[in-house]
């Protein structure tokens, strides 16, 4: 939760925790990737590069989800979500590698030097899951929001959406006890980032 006062605030989740929270970094391919890159003249990861370097370790195409194409391609600047620090990454599979998502750009949009993570996930799905979320308070309402801006009943018993800053409590002042209050009894709301 990131608040200035009551009222003003905004869910937000750590890009690193979410990022481990679905891949494991995968050292052996970031390191592989970057001198591939180094050694074909490639000073950045677009996804041409990062279709040829699979291409080029396997002897086969990646695919994208479902197949579709052969990556699938997010780039969060200017994008609602609730991850601190925006990015640009890309998803794919290949048989000798399984499934991968690879960093390319940062929270300016500016391409980086690449790193690639094995997926955990059990549905490549997942790794657009950056604006959902779900929490419960104290006495067992349940809430969950889908823009990162409206919250609704998680079971759909309460049809209100209620705004997330309106429901944004900062205790005495101190930013650090910032809470979205339970629109039902007022209590605080403790929001996960997974389904």
């Amino acid at each position: 939760m990131e608040a200035w006062s009551h009222g003003d605030g905004w869910l937000s989740v750590d890009t690193q925790a979410w990022i481990n929270d679905r891949g494991e970094f995968a050292p052996d391919l970031t390191d592989d990737l970057r001198a591939w890159m180094d050694e074909n003249g490639h000073d950045w990861p677009h996804d041409s590069v990062i279709v040829a370097w699979v291409r080029a370790r396997t002897g086969e195409p990646p695919a994208g989800l479902h197949g579709d194409g052969e990556l699938w391609h997010h780039n969060l600047c200017n994008y609602s979500d609730h991850l601190i620090d925006d990015l640009g990454f890309v998803v794919l599979s290949c048989a000798e590698f399984g499934d991968l998502m690879i960093i390319v750009s940062d929270h300016h949009g500016r391409y980086v030097l690449p790193t690639v993570y094995r997926s955990i996930v059990d549905q490549l799905e997942e790794w657009a899951d950056y604006s959902h979320a779900t929490g419960e308070c104290a006495n067992g309402h349940r809430w969950q929001t889908h823009d990162t801006v409206n919250v609704h009943a998680w079971d759909g018993s309460e049809v209100t959406m209620y705004r997330v800053p309106d429901l944004v409590r900062v205790p005495f002042g101190d930013r650090s006890r910032a809470y979205v209050a339970c629109p039902v009894c007022g209590k605080a709301v403790r929001f996960d980032n997974r389904f």
